[in-house]
């Protein structure tokens, strides 16, 4: 694959003042009586990478941890991945945007240099919002981005969705570069299960030949704001972080054939500066939630400055998801 190198000047997009959404840090108080299950409640000292505390316990915890791959150990199991993207795009996004397109080719490098027999991918962009700049008869949630702020993207080699076919770097680049000027009601997982779900995968609508069944599927979430869901009524994705992880599933088949990421509101300490102009985010408890439930889930801080050393640890959790994937069908 051609290193591209990327362009993220052309990410410059002003954001307006007025009606601007203010983004809470570490506050929550809107959510009024919801609270997170015991068992899945983020401590105050969370660290994505910090490794499970010594209970005296001789077996291994559950979830893997995020250990540097070898990258000389051959793979069977996992040849074929989803990439599916779902990006805020609500007004305070403008800078994590230009994050994650900085980090994005070498998270893909990665990702080639370490499943061995992982050789075609299928990378889909969608939003949080119905994109109003998406092309005509596809301006709805879930559906993948092919025209963005940064004028037409595809159609690329395979249609709506980013193959190896194509220069992946200034594909991706184009279709991440969304603006800020998304509907501030963001419904991250609304848009994850309507991006893989059967309408919008159907013979000849907008994401038609995006999901494999027989492909690991990796979500990844960048977000400054949480879900509120039911706790809000109107507002944010319909359910719950159980009913979610039930469709995921259900669609999928096996759990573990399902990585998710999310670069989201972490508790403090982490990298928000709320002295900044929207550079804050708020806590996200319900994609916490959700993210947990998943053997293979990860939770990173969207205010970092540079996203790659999330990515990079995130290899490893694709990577035990590739050798353990369960074929179905």
């Amino acid at each position: 694959m051609p290193r591209v190198a990327l362009i993220v000047s052309a990410l410059g997009l002003a954001v307006a003042v007025a009606g601007c959404q203010r983004v809470n840090w570490g506050g929550g108080d809107e959510y009024g009586e919801w609270q997170p299950p015991d068992e899945s409640y983020l401590p105050d000292e969370y660290d994505p990478n910090d490794a499970p505390p010594d209970t005296g316990d001789e077996h291994p915890p559950s979830k893997p941890k995020l250990d540097v791959p070898d990258p000389t150990v051959g793979l069977d199991e996992c040849a074929l991945v989803d990439l599916l993207f779902v990006i805020d795009n609500s007004n305070s996004m403008s800078v994590k945007q230009a994050n994650l397109i900085a980090s994005f080719d070498g998270f893909v490098a990665g990702i080639q240099t370490n499943l061995d027999e992982a050789n075609d991918y299928h990378i889909g962009v969608v939003t949080t919002d119905a994109y109003a700049l998406n092309e005509p008869g596809c301006q709805e949630l879930g559906a993948l981005v092919t025209s963005s702020a940064a004028g037409p993207c595809g159609p690329w080699a395979a249609g709506r969705y980013i193959t190896l076919a194509d220069e992946l770097a200034p594909a991706f680049t184009c279709a991440a570069t969304l603006g800020v000027d998304g509907d501030s009601n963001e419904r991250q997982i609304g848009a994850a299960l309507a991006a893989i779900g059967p309408k919008l995968g159907s013979p000849g609508a907008c994401n038609e030949g995006f999901l494999r069944d027989e492909a690991l599927l990796v979500l990844v979430l960048i977000t400054d704001e949480d879900d509120p869901g039911a706790p809000i009524p109107g507002h944010g994705s319909d359910g719950s972080p159980a009913t979610w992880f039930a469709e995921i599933v259900a669609r999928k088949g096996v759990e573990t054939n399902v990585v998710v990421l999310a670069l989201a509101g972490l508790p403090p300490p982490n990298a928000c500066d709320p002295n900044l102009p929207f550079g804050g985010a708020q806590l996200t408890l319900r994609i916490a939630e959700f993210v947990e439930k998943f053997t293979y889930g990860e939770m990173g801080d969207v205010c970092a400055d540079d996203y790659s050393g999330f990515f990079a640890g995130a290899l490893a959790l694709i990577r035990d998801a590739c050798v353990n994937f369960t074929p179905v069908g």
